[in-house]
């Protein structure tokens, strides 16, 4: 399909604006010219991207699936040429990170990279390892901190530490009252489950299938913080990664060890093998496992064993 950077320059603006004249005015062009470009551009796609019947202007279903594609496409290409011109001004770090990891570890590590590298631009996109795994695949990130899992060859791993789960439940549970919890005591528990796509979710359902337990998924919450209070409501119990238990945790709930088996997942570095990486990017990655790397301060067990809170007596 012919890339018509034109095109799509136009149809953001009548898009952004709800305007033909609006926009020809912002791209400094005749409105008879800027209705000639969105044309050629819905010809290139072979579909109506405005519905030019509504005032202002709205979007058709392709429009709208088209827009913020053509937003994010158009702005990553003029940051590019801008980083061409200028390279002095700084280098532009795209990671991708698990929205737990990022919040526990990634503060400190990039307000110390900030004073190294004062004039580099770092954007974290906190998503799901799934979502992590498809921008890793598509090299459009320069690396990623994340549960390694069933990556492809095309991406290099490094791992860092190993990370328990955790079991969240009330404090009035009738398991609370010891340090660890066996999966096999999690029979016909009432479980909130997290998405079924997420990893998280693979491990807890791999582990649940080894013990060979019948659990009952009542809740499905997107969000680990969502599940957390699900458990702190009494809507079931839920088992989480120890960087995914709020600290301090919400009143009347409490966390065991989950064991026999006890379940981790290995927390790293993931890098597509073609990524080209700037010396800012190496710096700051080189900073994230010298931080992270087991044995170390960023060892996740100790601390979240400190979350827990005493439970009532039985």
């Amino acid at each position: 399909m012919y890339l018509d950077l034109p095109g799509l320059e136009a149809f953001i603006a009548v898009a952004e604006l709800g305007s033909f004249r609006r926009a020809a005015s912002r791209l400094g062009l005749s409105q008879p010219a800027l209705t000639r470009r969105v044309q050629r551009l819905e010809g290139a796609t072979g579909a109506e991207l405005l519905d030019r019947r509504a005032q202002p202007i709205r979007l058709t279903a392709a429009g709208t699936a088209l827009l913020p594609e053509a937003q994010e496409a158009i702005a990553r290409l003029r940051e590019a040429m801008r980083r061409a011109v200028d390279p002095d001004r700084g280098q532009r770090i795209e990671i991708g990170c698990l929205p737990t990891l990022a919040q526990r570890h990634l503060g400190p590590l990039l307000a110390a990279h900030g004073k190294s590298w004062p004039m580099s631009e770092v954007v974290v996109h906190e998503s799901s390892a799934t979502e992590i795994r498809t921008m890793l695949d598509g090299n459009r990130i320069d690396f990623a901190l994340a549960a390694i899992g069933a990556e492809r060859w095309t991406v290099e791993r490094q791992p860092l530490f190993d990370e328990p789960f955790f079991l969240v439940l009330p404090r009035d549970h009738r398991l609370a009252g010891g340090k660890s919890v066996a999966w096999a005591e999690l029979r016909d528990e009432r479980m909130v489950a997290t998405h079924a796509i997420s990893e998280n979710r693979r491990l807890v359902d791999a582990a649940l299938d080894q013990a060979r337990i019948h659990t009952s998924w009542r809740i499905e919450v997107r969000h680990l913080a969502t599940a957390v209070a699900m458990v702190a409501a009494g809507a079931g119990v839920v088992a989480l990664p120890a960087s995914a238990l709020p600290d301090p945790l919400p009143v009347g709930v409490v966390t065991l060890r989950l064991a026999r088996p006890a379940l981790t997942r290995r927390i790293g570095l993931l890098t597509p093998r073609e990524r080209q990486l700037s010396p800012a990017a190496r710096s700051l990655m080189a900073a994230i496992v010298a931080a992270l790397r087991q044995p170390g301060p960023a060892a996740a067990a100790p601390r979240a064993r400190g979350l827990r809170r005493p439970a009532a007596p039985r």
